[in-house]
């Protein structure tokens, strides 16, 4: 992975995270076909990062956060997948810096 990718793929990251957190956010849609997935493998602390925001900006009325991200770490260590997937439009934009086909 190039090294100008990472800061945009972050960029990305933070943004979405950002979005997430907002209370009176609309359900996420899947992707529409203009958009595309793409896995991004990242070290164990930013996994770890990622999934405690997760649980912890997450909608469930749940009271056990604390055992949902332990469930959800233990699955990830199970698998051995230190990786994210996001959404990226495709775009001329996109397409320019090499991030879709």
């Amino acid at each position: 992975m190039s090294s100008r990718k990472l800061p945009i793929l972050l960029t990305a990251l933070l943004l979405r995270a950002a979005s997430s957190a907002a209370q009176s956010a609309a359900p996420v849609t899947p992707p529409s076909p203009a958009y595309e997935q793409v896995s991004v493998p990242v070290p164990r602390a930013v996994s770890l990062v990622v999934d405690v925001a997760r649980v912890l900006f997450s909608r469930e009325t749940s009271a056990d956060k604390v055992q949902a991200l332990i469930d959800r770490r233990r699955t990830r260590s199970e698998r051995r997948d230190q990786s994210l997937t996001i959404p990226v439009p495709k775009n001329r934009l996109t397409r320019t810096l090499g991030l879709v086909e």
